[in-house]
């Protein structure tokens, strides 16, 4: 059952987003990572099937697997419809031998980063924001996906990125050393090099992907500059929103992602903007993986959240 993983038992800790899906096995003083494809909405996919496809890929390059080893998915795309989930659920147990749990990345990484009560910001290709207090209740802020939402994520600066450089090529926007990144990215701006940019398979984590020249500009370049302000601004209107649709969560709020790590653009300017709406923002505990094996010892906060309330499929070894 479940609970033999906190105490001691073997454990599969999988992060999966856009931009790649990211496994960890944790058992005893063992610790192996395996990495695996990102995982994205595509027409007429099986969901279930891709996200399977990513798990044994990352499953492929490691050492050695446990057996009976309890596993918990964080994923970007975890099936919305409940009968999928549980199907994935239950091939997840089936691979590994143990029971599983199945849950969106954000309250993977708010375990790792929080391990209790506060706002994490999840901050990557795309956003959520994730406040849960002391007696388990949670908001979830932002987490529409790049055509309605994801404010203040690498898409969001990245396209933004895009677009101011697309407009001082054409004299319509402030100049910006932005341009010559946009020129190198696309390899040209003639039609055939715009119509081979539309039709990349991978259009979201490339323009993801062109947030890093935005932040490496950003301390001087004007355009670049006020881009990563308004991204902070916007992640901290996200995390004002939570904490105060949840008060109980407190003033704290940690971070997931390297897109907002310390050294970056981003961080200063997401502290001040937080400090000036009362909050506090403080380092991460861990990383995503490592909050697997806390969601699994379903201690409070996390312990009655309806996420968690299924875990194992009916007729696995793993049901007690």
């Amino acid at each position: 059952m479940v609970g033999a993983s906190g105490s001691g038992g073997p454990v599969v800790s999988i992060d999966g987003g856009k931009s790649g899906l990211r496994l960890l096995v944790i058992d005893g003083e063992h610790r192996e990572y395996g990495t695996g494809p990102g995982l994205t909405y595509q027409p007429h996919e099986d969901g279930v099937a891709g996200i399977l496809s990513g798990v044994r890929a990352a499953v492929a390059g490691l050492a050695r697997v446990p057996a009976g080893a309890a596993v918990v998915a964080g994923l970007t795309v975890a099936p919305g419809d409940p009968a999928e989930r549980d199907r994935l659920r239950w091939r997840l147990a089936e691979l590994f031998g143990g029971p599983a749990l199945v849950v969106q990345d954000a309250l993977l990484a708010h375990a790792g980063a929080l391990a209790g009560p506060g706002t994490v910001i999840c901050a990557g290709t795309g956003t959520t924001v994730l406040g849960i207090d002391a007696a388990g209740r949670s908001v979830k802020i932002d987490g529409w996906g790049p055509a309605l939402g994801d404010r203040g994520s690498a898409y969001a600066v990245g396209l933004a990125g895009l677009r101011a450089a697309a407009a001082a090529h054409d004299g319509a926007g402030a100049a910006t050393g932005l341009t010559e990144r946009l020129t190198r990215e696309l390899g040209g701006t003639d039609l055939a090099r715009l119509q081979a940019f539309y039709r990349d398979d991978a259009l979201v984590a490339r323009v993801a992907g062109f947030a890093r020249a935005v932040v490496e500009l950003a301390a001087r370049d004007e355009v670049a500059g006020a881009i990563c302000d308004a991204a902070a601004a916007d992640l901290a209107a996200s995390a004002a929103s939570a904490a105060d649709r949840l008060p109980g969560a407190g003033a704290r709020v940690s971070w997931s992602g390297r897109f907002v790590e310390p050294g970056g653009p981003l961080h200063a300017r997401l502290s001040g903007a937080l400090a000036a709406r009362g909050l506090e923002l403080v380092a991460p505990l861990a990383g995503p993986l490592d909050g697997g094996p806390v969601l699994l010892r379903r201690g409070a906060p996390y312990g009655d959240l309806p996420e968690l309330a299924h875990r194992t499929p009916p007729g696995t070894a793993a049901e007690s």
